[in-house]
């Protein structure tokens, strides 16, 4: 079906057998030593079996006294360490796939913790973790280049098939192309020529260890996005160009560089399928050697068409295979229908702390491979009842039949869906529509009975005799009691706007919380022709605690031209007919803001519409979902999949 993704390429002498290629992202699966644990191993293994020809793995640390990003990340730079590296290439080469290690140092991203040589970049600058980077020597330089060099010696011996040199995304190679970062006077700065020697003596110590046949892809930035001051597509390609006249074999064209609002190396939501598609056909008409880029690519069809428009020649992408595994085969086999689809929510990296590695919001299997045991089948057509079609609903009710059990959702409104129809209604995040459909879609191919505008009594539950109810009745919006005047005439809340119930214009509105949901709502509020003066009141001391920072300045950046107000540090007291009081969490001062409109946009909290009635109907009663607690997508998903597993 798509001739183009399914037909053989070329890296250097290495044939790839199609043209998806999964690259790289931190799962920090490995043992605190850098070497493989069997989560690690059947994390990429899981990839290789769905299909994908080329994995390029995490970053790879090659400087231990200077270069430690994170505690566990894949090292190459112990002999000791080979091994371990083998293990891993016998694991996805059966499945005919090639896999890379991705080289890299992170200059000063590293963590000082973890670093007994201290943070270096291109020139003097400021810790992005904390502390302060010095500029790195000259000796220094070249023992860095040294180690790039057995770095990648050890990957050979370990049975990869190729390196790629990650100088992109204002790690330390990056430090040194971008004259934000890089002052030098010496021969490592200055003119593009020096700026780029780095590169190049990294590629003759690869060359010189590893021998001229091995392939060797270098990750840029071709524009770095973060103003007038750092360097543009035009430098981007000429460094292209100087990487292949140096004997590299592919370039990875990606793009951003520092931590700016305008610079995204990992994009949110809104950004659109193909935006970095540019980049990548610029670097492509430059040079002759093959090019691999990412830009947004969520669907086959789309992938197809940058291949067979020549823009580039593999097709790459991280989060389209956390999502599904079987990403590659599906296409290939004409089944995009079924593709759980990524929804670029972010997840996968904000949900890093909480559990310690990389996950998925719709894909609960995505970094647990080796913990999680086959499914049992073990349903036996017994009675299973879900109680709500939204994503916890709508995810416990596919898992529970694909064991076997008969499904019947029942769900009060007309149409499935739940939270996800109030989330994917706000502006850029139309992608939540696509996991909406394949949810109903999964319950349908499944056997699930969805009964639509249909909330069962107690009594119509008992003479069902369920085995088990999974109670998916959702949240409602939060309205605290600690605020007084929640009944004033001003009072709204986010569903309301969101679904038009509510639609103010030329108002003065008050929202009361930041999180997404109190952001997104406020960018409704504040479109143009509305011409609502729109303000947003936080209570803690920052805006969007606890939120992304990438999906955060993707919505900031259309407020802050809309002219919201932000004011941080406010907690509201009282709401009166015509006006809100609030104090300064700090100094304790009472201040009073008239306003048109209040928004309370501060979370939810389970509905319960059944209280504990429901173990009147059955003995085995779980909640998942805002009937636990309010939650986000991930929350919904992980709780309704691991319920069903759990019956």
């Amino acid at each position: 079906m798509y001739e183009h993704l399914a037909a053989p390429g070329r890296i250097g002498a290495l044939t790839i057998k199609n043209r998806m290629a999964m690259t790289a992202a931190s799962a920090s699966l490995s043992q605190p030593d850098g070497t493989m644990t069997e989560d690690m191993l059947a994390y990429y293994e899981a990839r290789a079996r769905g299909g994908v020809g080329l994995i390029i793995t995490e970053m790879v640390c090659v400087d231990e006294e200077r270069g430690v990003l994170f505690s566990r990340e894949l090292n190459a730079a112990r002999e000791e360490n080979i091994p371990s590296f083998r293990l891993l290439a016998d694991r996805v080469h059966p499945y005919g796939t090639k896999i890379f290690a991705q080289l890299f140092h992170p200059g000063a991203n590293a963590d000082p913790k973890l670093n007994t040589g201290g943070l270096v970049s291109a020139s003097d600058a400021r810790g992005k973790k904390q502390g302060s980077a010095r500029e790195i020597t000259r000796e220094e330089i070249h023992d860095i280049v040294r180690k790039f060099g057995q770095a990648a010696r050890r990957v050979k011996e370990g049975g990869f098939d190729g390196v790629e040199i990650h100088a992109a995304h204002h790690y330390l190679l990056h430090s040194f192309l971008s004259p934000v970062t890089n002052h030098r006077t010496d021969e490592y700065g200055g003119s593009l020529e020096n700026r780029v020697r780095i590169l190049r003596e990294i590629t003759e110590a690869v060359r010189s260890t590893c021998g001229r046949d091995f392939p060797l892809m270098f990750r840029v930035s071709i524009e770095e996005y973060i103003g007038v001051n750092g360097y543009h597509a035009d430098t981007g390609v000429k460094i292209c160009q100087m990487l292949e006249s140096w004997g590299v074999d592919a370039i990875n064209a990606s793009a951003s560089g520092t931590s700016s609002k305008l610079s995204q190396s990992m994009e949110p939501m809104h950004f659109r399928q193909g935006w970095r598609g540019h980049l990548a056909k610029a670097v492509k008409g430059a040079v002759s050697i093959p090019v691999l880029a990412v830009a947004m690519i969520r669907e086959p069809a789309y992938a197809e068409k940058l291949l067979a428009e020549g823009v580039l020649d593999f097709a790459g992408s991280v989060r389209c295979h956390l999502a599904d595994p079987d990403w590659t085969n599906k296409a290939l086999a004409g089944q995009d229908e079924n593709i759980v689809p990524c929804i670029a929510c972010m997840a996968c990296l904000g949900h890093y702390y909480s559990e310690g590695h990389i996950t998925c919001a719709v894909n609960p299997e995505t970094g647990y491979e080796a913990q999680i045991p086959l499914l049992k089948r073990d349903g036996d057509g017994r009675l299973v009842v879900v109680l709500g079609g939204g994503p916890a609903g709508l995810e416990g009710a596919w898992m529970a039949a694909r064991r076997g059990f008969k499904v019947v959702l029942f769900e009060k409104s007309d149409a499935l869906g739940g939270q996800l129809k109030l989330a994917g209604a706000v502006p850029r995040k139309e992608r939540i529509q696509g996991l909406t459909d394949s949810l109903v879609r999964r319950c349908a191919q499944a056997g699930v009975e969805a009964r639509l505008n249909s909330a069962p009594s107690v009594e119509v539950l008992q003479a069902m005799h369920p085995y088990a109810i999974l109670d998916a009745t959702g949240g409602l919006p939060s309205v605290p009691d600690s605020i007084r005047g929640t009944d004033s005439p001003l009072v709204c809340t986010p569903p309301e706007v969101i679904t038009g119930r509510v639609s103010p214009t030329g108002e003065s509105i008050v929202v009361v919380g930041s999180g997404m949901t109190g952001l997104e709502t406020a960018e409704l509020l504040s479109e143009r022709e509305k011409d609502n003066a729109v303000l947003v009141l936080e209570a803690a001391s920052r805006l969007a605690p606890g939120v992304l920072g990438s999906n955060r300045n993707g919505v900031t950046a259309v407020l802050e031209p809309n002219n919201v107000v932000f004011l941080c540090g406010r907690t509201l007291t009282r709401i009166g007919e015509d006006r809100i009081w609030f104090v300064d969490t700090q100094t304790g001062e009472e201040y009073v803001y008239p306003c048109d409109r209040v928004v309370l946009a501060l979370g939810t909290q389970p509905a319960g519409p059944y209280g504990d009635s429901l173990r009147t109907a059955c003995d085995k009663v779980i909640p998942v979902g805002d009937r636990i607690r309010g939650g986000q997508i991930w929350d919904a998903i992980h709780t309704g999949y691991h319920a069903a597993r759990s019956i």
